[in-house]
């Protein structure tokens, strides 16, 4: 007996134990990494990552593991400053010859050749059209890294200029509250008070000899990494890299090179999130609010367990963020605007839950606020809201091919280069779409609400509340003890309206009267509505599929009276709703069926922009279809959106740069003009017949509506999609005297004036001068030939802009050139715009007339054929874009440029001359056009 109970217990006992062990979570597993890299390391530490991508252009990031952490007080900077100094001379360029030895080739200064620092790593890019210059690349790359660069005396110093530039752009004595946060955070951890650029003293004091002390201290071998992806070979490239950086400068490592490297993974990160709230005044223009931040994962996601955590934190914010954005609608609720999401804080994913409000709403917004987030952590989500969330990582999954066919060499770098800043494994395809499989598998509203109860709950969260400039500070505070009580009060529970209706079909379908294979790749169609219909087959589109239904007219087309009403157009159309659908239930439904709808009314045009998934083109059809012949203004959410827009307009018209632009703009433009800036007063005047009125005008009348889709789809496919779901679209009856009402296409003109403009600011916010000249010249609109020519016209002025004032002059960090030329227009508007010191004014105010008078007289064959070189590059990228084919092609079609110079560029690029761009200058900028300068200055006396 005593046996048989003894055995029958540690039975007992094993089954128990058996039973713990299979509810034991799993361990993590480590992330697949993505096998498609080859990765190296010399025997003097320097790592490369190469991956080779057949046909592609050459992508080439070099990164240095040093930043403004490594700095002591004294070298405040210099990290930053030393990035500079890398495109000003080594020993194989000189001070010139890297951008121009590139430029040649294609490239274009700031966006193929660039580089950037952080707190942690400084990373240099170079973006080649093709392999023709890798050995070049390779060769500056290997230069910067091996203690090669020169640091002239002279360039540092007239350098400084353009780095103090950088502090009057980034350093604003008025900076942004999102600034003063990233600041807080970093409070208590070995980041506190470092900024990149360093202090200006700093700089000031700066020299060669402590320049390449830095230099030399942190530009090492084992903290340097190279990546290259794109057209190459990568036993050859294996070869140059060791012949390129196995040997670096001895005066460089010699005496360092056995000094141990703190690496990424190893250093410490911010300190953790704290409870204690912040208070924190924005720049001029910005809007009172309130924020909770929430502590999430590490950036170093390198498990299983860690990816799946990073994938359901998105999650919750996503609820939260849907919630809010349905609540504010549905409720009328005294918000401006609502978003979430996450920002990664040196180390640190950090989630953010922001409001925006009018102060004088401060408690009835913070009131809301606190009421939905207690409802979302008590009860949680609902099933229509998951369904819908649940819905969207379906999609996500669908399009995974489709994103991995749009990467390029320059994505496939950029993400190598963004996984080893933060110490995340970079995964494969397939094992990316397992993970998400896995996610959405798994995720069930109980674990959704759980995560969200955890995350709300959390002690540590820490709330910001955001203040305007204007406002009393202490009677904000004294809000915050009954917001914390509503927050920590129970939640409501919600009933939660249910979106299982499906989206209409069209009422009648129609007929196509003509079609034409315009190549085997373009296909035009005319159907009986008299819609043009162009599609582009591009296999680079996978999954997605990119519509503009638009015609020409837009602002242009209205009358002075309904200017104000059709700027309120868009917003109004997103909270209206759509076929039946309120504006929650119709976005929800968007997302559901992965559709994106924009109503776009530009200057000159106007219409429908979408982008889709390739299975949901049926949906989004039907969905143009309803927006083309329904939308209605709903009259209470108009409302809603006038007051909104109105508090938000007149917020940033009563900083001092809005003030500015009002001003400039409104001595630019007669009173009557579109371009005019829109007050507060406006939007209260307009009313919900007006903005009815502008959809009616613009997309009710029989224009010359025009569809460009690109997209993989087959042609009897798509035939049959019209007739069901465009062919249908009807438009305004004739009128009385039997013509169709006809298009309205405008020349369209402004009647700019001629006068100066100098706004001196009222409050010394910051100690800088924005200045700027504007050039107007009139004459026909463009043709196709102007599209291209006035394209290389702003490459070669905005590049002469910036050798001038930056580069020979060290007057400002980024002086640049605007050219808006819209289409079917014949006026052109030249900006020359620059932020500078105010001593220097005169200065800027001179070397722009130098500019302007120099550029007059022409440019040069070789500045001539390096932007034909970049445009070309340019311009082969976009063809195989989607969206920008299907853009560039609905831009042609509607106003009378060859399509074929949309498809086939190179066609009439080979043909541009260099007198063709020197005429058009004389026209853009000659002695004939109209010039206005304007000026906005600090107070006297300010510091």
């Amino acid at each position: 007996m005593g046996i048989k109970r003894l055995v029958r217990l540690w039975g007992t006992i094993l089954t128990i134990l058996l039973l713990v062990a299979c509810q034991r979570l799993p361990e993590p597993q480590p992330l697949k990494a993505d096998s498609q890299w080859l990765q190296g390391q010399l025997d003097n530490g320097m790592q490369y990552h190469l991956r080779p991508v057949s046909g592609e252009p050459v992508s080439l990031r070099l990164l240095v593991h040093a930043g403004a952490v490594d700095e002591t007080a004294e070298q405040a900077g210099y990290a930053h400053f030393l990035e500079h100094m890398a495109f000003l001379g080594s020993s194989g360029f000189d001070a010139k010859k890297v951008e121009s030895l590139f430029a040649d080739a294609g490239v274009s200064f700031g966006h193929d050749l660039n580089a950037f620092t952080t707190h942690d790593i400084t990373s240099y890019q170079i973006d080649l059209p093709n392999n023709k210059r890798l050995d070049s690349a390779i060769t500056w790359f290997s230069d910067i890294a091996t203690g090669k660069l020169t640091l002239d005396p002279s360039l540092i110093e007239n350098e400084k200029g353009a780095v103090f530039g950088e502090f009057r752009a980034a350093q604003r004595g008025d900076k942004p509250a999102e600034l003063k946060v990233f600041e807080a955070l970093l409070e208590n951890s070995r980041y506190e008070g470092r900024d990149v650029l360093g202090t200006q003293e700093s700089i000031h004091r700066l020299n060669r000899d402590g320049l390449m002390a830095f230099y030399r201290a942190h530009y090492l071998p084992q903290q340097t990494e190279l990546i290259i992806t794109g057209d190459i070979n990568s036993k050859q490239l294996e070869l140059m890299i060791s012949r390129y950086f196995g040997e670096a400068d001895l005066g460089v490592t010699e005496a360092l090179v056995d000094q141990p490297v703190t690496t990424e993974s190893e250093r410490e990160g911010i300190a953790g999130l704290t409870s204690e709230p912040l208070f924190i005044s924005g720049a001029a223009g910005q809007q009172a609010g309130i924020g909770l931040l929430l502590e999430f994962s590490d950036s170093q996601v390198t498990t299983d367990t860690e990816y799946q955590a990073v994938l359901l934190e998105n999650a919750v914010l996503q609820a939260i963020g849907q919630r809010l954005k349905d609540r504010h609608i549905e409720a009328q609720s005294p918000l401006l605007n609502s978003f979430s999401g996450t920002s990664l804080i040196i180390n640190r994913y950090i989630g953010e839950i922001v409001v925006e409000f009018s102060e004088s709403e401060r408690l009835a917004a913070q009131q809301f606020f606190a009421e939905e987030l207690a409802s979302l952590r008590d009860y949680g989500i609902g099933d229509a809201e998951l369904a819908t969330i649940k819905e969207t990582w379906r999609n996500d999954i669908k399009s995974l091919d489709t994103q991995w066919l749009h990467k390029k060499a320059v994505d496939f770098s950029e993400d190598r280069l963004n996984a080893l800043m933060v110490g995340k494994t970079q995964q494969p395809k397939e094992a990316v779409r397992s993970q998400l499989k896995q996610f959405v598998a798994q995720l069930d509203q109980e674990s959704l609400n759980k995560a969200i109860k955890k995350y709300l709950g959390a002690a540590n969260n820490k709330l910001v509340l955001l203040l305007t400039r204007e406002e009393n500070a202490e009677k904000a505070k004294a809000t915050l003890a009954l917001f914390q009580k509503q927050l920590s009060a129970e939640g409501k529970e919600l009933l939660m309206a249910s979106s299982s209706a499906t989206f209409p079909l069209p009422e009648k379908g129609g007929e196509i009267t003509s079609y034409e294979a315009i190549e085997p790749t373009t296909h035009r169609w005319t159907l009986e509505n008299g819609i043009d219909v162009w599609l582009r087959q591009m296999p680079k589109a996978g999954g997605d599929v990119h519509l503009y239904l638009m015609s020409s007219g837009g602002m242009a087309a209205l009358p002075p009276e309904l200017y104000h009403a059709a700027k309120m157009v868009g917003p109004v159309f997103a909270r209206s709703g759509l076929a039946g659908f309120t504006a929650s239930e119709f976005d929800k439904l968007l997302l559901r069926h992965n559709t994106y709808l924009e109503p776009v009314i530009w200057e000159t045009s106007h219409g429908l922009y979408s982008v889709t998934g390739k299975q949901e083109l049926p949906f989004a059809l039907s969905v143009l279809n309803q927006a083309m012949t329904s939308a209605t203004v709903n009259e209470q959410q108009f409302t809603a959106v006038q007051h909104e827009l109105a508090i938000e307009q007149d917020n940033w018209l009563s900083s001092p740069f809005g003030s500015f632009v009002s001003q400039v703009v409104g001595t630019l433009y007669p009173s009557e003009s579109p371009m005019q800036t829109v007050t507060g007063d406006d939007f209260e005047q307009a009313t919900p017949k007006q903005v009815q009125a502008v959809i009616d005008t613009l997309m009710r009348k029989k224009r010359n509506f025009t569809l460009v889709v690109s997209a993989d789809i087959e042609v009897g496919e798509f035939n049959r999609m019209l007739r069901r779901y465009v062919a249908g679209i009807s438009f305004e009856a004739e009128s009385d005297t039997g013509a169709e009402i006809t298009p309205v296409i405008t020349d369209y003109r402004t009647g700019p004036k001629v006068s100066t403009a100098s706004k001196k600011v009222m409050e010394a916010v910051d100690n800088t001068v924005n200045y700027e000249v504007n050039l107007f010249s009139q004459g026909e609109p463009k043709t196709t030939r102007d599209r291209f020519t006035s394209d290389l016209f702003y490459r070669l002025l905005d590049k002469r802009y910036r050798d001038e004032l930056r580069n020979a002059q060290g007057l400002s960090y980024d002086p640049y050139v605007q050219l808006t030329w819209f289409d079917g227009s014949g006026e052109a508007l030249v900006a020359f715009v620059v932020n500078a010191a105010p001593d220097k004014l005169n200065a800027v105010r001179i070397s722009t007339q130098r500019v302007l008078e120099k550029a007059r007289m022409g440019f040069t064959a070789d500045e001539f054929a390096a932007a034909k070189s970049q445009l070309a590059a340019d311009m082969k990228s976009r063809l195989t874009n989607p969206q920008e084919q299907a853009l560039m092609l609905s831009s042609y079609l509607l106003f009378g440029a060859d399509p074929q110079a949309a498809i086939h560029p190179e066609k009439i690029m080979s043909k541009l001359t260099l007198d063709e761009v020197n005429a058009l200058s004389v026209r853009l900028i000659g002695k004939d056009t109209q010039q206005m300068e304007a000026m906005l200055t600090p107070r006297e006396g300010s510091s």
